[in-house]
C-alpha cells in the first residue's frame, strides 16, 4: 500500500469513530492523524466516554432504570470504537473481519467486560439484563455500523471528516461539529 494510500485509510478510519460518535449524540472533542507509524504521534479521535456508568453504585435505588442506560451506552461505545475498522473496511472494499482493527477491538470487548464487571458487583446480578453478553454481540454491532455507513449521507460525512483530517492532520471540537451540523443523528425514541 503506497503511503497516500494508507494516509487516507487512517484518515476514513478516524473519521468513521468521528461520524458514529457523533450520530449517537457523543460528544467529539477532536480527531488526529498521526504523521508517523510511531506511538509518539498516534492518530486518536477523543470523545466523551459511557455515561450512566459511572454513577450506578451511587444510586442503586434507580438501579432499574440505570442498568438498561448503562447497557445502551455501553454499547454505543462498543460501536464508536468498532466504527475505525469498520469505516476503513468500507472504504478498502474489504470484510471488516480483515481489517486491522488494533487497539480499538481490544477497547470494545473492555468496554464490555468492564459492564460485566459492574454488573455483578451490584445486588441482585442475576436479574439485570445481559443482553451485551450474547455470543453475537460485536457482529450485531459490525452490522449496524456497516448498515448506517453504507448509507450515501453517512458515508459522505465520513469522506468530509477525511478530507478535514487529510489537510489539517487535526479537526477541533468546534470545526468536526460546523462540518456534521446538517447529519442527522440517532433517534433515541423511535
Amino acid at each position: 500500500m503506497s503511503d497516500e494510500k494508507e494516509l487516507v485509510t487512517v484518515a476514513m478510519h478516524e473519521a468513521g469513530h468521528v461520524v458514529i460518535s457523533h450520530y449517537y449524540r457523543r460528544r467529539v472533542y477532536g480527531a488526529k492523524i498521526g504523521t508517523h507509524r510511531s506511538r509518539r504521534d498516534p492518530s486518536v479521535v477523543r470523545f466523551e466516554l459511557t455515561p450512566h456508568v459511572g454513577s450506578v453504585h451511587l444510586r442503586l435505588d434507580d438501579l432499574d432504570e440505570l442498568w438498561p442506560l448503562a447497557v445502551r451506552e455501553t454499547l454505543v461505545t462498543t460501536k464508536i470504537r468498532f466504527a475505525g475498522p469498520v469505516s476503513q473496511a468500507i472504504y478498502l472494499k474489504k470484510s471488516f473481519r480483515d481489517v486491522h482493527g488494533g487497539q480499538d477491538y481490544r477497547d470494545a470487548l473492555m468496554e464490555l467486560l468492564l459492564l460485566e464487571k459492574l454488573r455483578i458487583s451490584l445486588p441482585n446480578a442475576e436479574h439485570l439484563d445481559v443482553s451485551y453478553k450474547h455470543d453475537d454481540v460485536l457482529d450485531n454491532v459490525a452490522e449496524d455500523i456497516i448498515n448506517l455507513l453504507v448509507d450515501r449521507e453517512y458515508i459522505n460525512y465520513v469522506g468530509l471528516i477525511a478530507r478535514g483530517l487529510l489537510e489539517k492532520q487535526e479537526l477541533r471540537e468546534d470545526e468536526i461539529r460546523e462540518i456534521l451540523q446538517n447529519m442527522p443523528l440517532h433517534d433515541w425514541k423511535a
